[in-house]
């Protein structure tokens, strides 16, 4: 029955054995190394790969993405909150899954205890017969990503002022069933009363289709348009839509009790939902490019003077 875990244990093991190799052993794996073009692809290949059939919530191929994520997380040091990194729930079909968190506590004496959540789904469809829907973009380009910033993050000289809670959400394609159950009984320790900022990544792996990375729900006088606009002009190979409402995914969740959001998207118009989400459709050197954005992003969020606890108070804008 636990085939796929133990798949999944196999080849988290040989990925670490692989990045403790690097420079022949002499080195550790660089921070940039996580937010590669090659790191991202790895991520990818393993999560939309045929023996995962599709991540539906309950299945084995969820149980070794949930398993891979977890082994990830670990191996950099991010924390598990209390109860362990995988925060268990049923979806209303009764399937058993879990949304994983990992931590990386702010060191501030002032703004350690403020939350930024950086958040990315990591369910899909699943498999119907012979057909699997592998949701290479939807979403494993968006938990590589995420999975990438917490590398990053955890191997960066100094720790971050504010405190980063990394989730990826189960059962999002069930109803945002995941993030739902984390708003509702949220870790012990990981209050949403601290929790001042959102950050979501789901489908950031096709770029091309449009030529637009959407940084949904950044309307003038929020936040996240804020740092924003003093990105942006950093990263000339990508334009950037500003100030589009959101999308229906996990970050509305959080918006709906008040806290700012940002989610970055990428339109697919050819294989949303389709059995066509493969590895091969995912634009590699471009998700790279969002990647760097979304990780200064996120080094922003962490670091910036910026009254995010003010701006909880104000809620989550709506236009």
């Amino acid at each position: 029955m636990f085939a796929l875990h133990r798949i999944a244990v196999l080849v988290f093991s040989l990925w670490a054995l692989a990045c403790s190799n690097l420079g022949g052993g002499s080195r550790p794996r660089a921070a940039d190394e996580a937010l590669s073009e090659a790191s991202l692809r790895e991520t990818v290949v393993f999560l939309a790969g045929p023996a995962l059939k599709g991540r539906a919530s309950g299945t084995e191929g969820d149980l070794a993405a949930r398993d891979y994520i977890e082994a990830r997380m670990t191996r950099v040091g991010l924390k598990a909150p209390v109860g362990g990194h995988q925060q268990a729930f049923t979806t209303e079909d009764g399937a058993s899954t879990s949304n994983v968190i990992g931590v990386i506590p702010g060191a501030d004496p002032d703004i350690g205890d403020e939350i930024v959540i950086i958040g990315a789904h990591h369910d899909h469809l699943g498999a119907e017969g012979a057909s699997v829907f592998a949701g290479a973009n939807d979403n494993a380009s968006g938990v590589a990503v995420l999975l990438g910033i917490a590398e990053a993050m955890a191997r960066r000289a100094k720790a971050p002022r504010r405190t980063l809670v990394f989730v990826t959400f189960g059962a999002e394609e069930d109803g945002l069933l995941g993030s739902e159950h984390y708003v509702e009984s949220p870790p012990p320790g990981l209050s949403l009363d601290d929790t001042v900022f959102m950050f979501n990544l789901d489908m950031v792996g096709r770029y091309p289709d449009e030529g637009v990375l959407y940084a949904l729900h950044t309307f003038e006088g929020t936040p996240g348009r804020t740092l924003l606009d003093g990105i942006v002009s950093d990263f000339p190979a990508l334009e950037v839509d500003l100030g589009t409402p959101g999308e229906d995914a996990d970050h509305l969740t959080f918006c709906d009790i008040g806290v700012p959001t940002t989610f970055f998207f990428t339109e697919d118009s050819t294989c949303y939902h389709r059995t066509c989400d493969t590895v091969d459709h995912v634009d590699f050197p471009s998700m790279a490019k969002v990647a760097a954005l979304a990780f200064e992003f996120t080094a922003r969020l962490a670091d910036s003077s910026l009254d995010l606890a003010a701006a909880r108070e104000e809620g989550c804008a709506e236009d």
